[in-house]
């Protein structure tokens, strides 16, 4: 599923990035790879999204976390 469609204070893992290579490169930099565990700290209806990663929080817009799948995470 997208990670625009993930609940506020739900954990995801991240299972693909179908998102342009210039991109991917800049998310990877910050650790937002397949594998990585996601908090969903705040959202808006088809608007920006905060997660929080490797103990950072960063703000991701609709168009991006809409091309982020995400798998639910059973125990985190």
């Amino acid at each position: 599923m997208p990670l625009s469609m993930c609940r506020v204070g739900s954990t995801v893992v991240v299972k693909e990035l179908v998102i342009d290579e210039a991109l991917s490169k800049r998310l990877y930099s910050m650790g937002l790879i397949k594998g990585a565990y996601l908090r969903i700290i705040s959202a808006e209806h088809q608007g920006p999204m905060t997660i929080e990663l490797l103990g950072s929080q960063l703000a991701l817009g609709y168009e991006i976390i809409s091309q982020i799948q995400v798998v639910t995470s059973k125990y985190h």
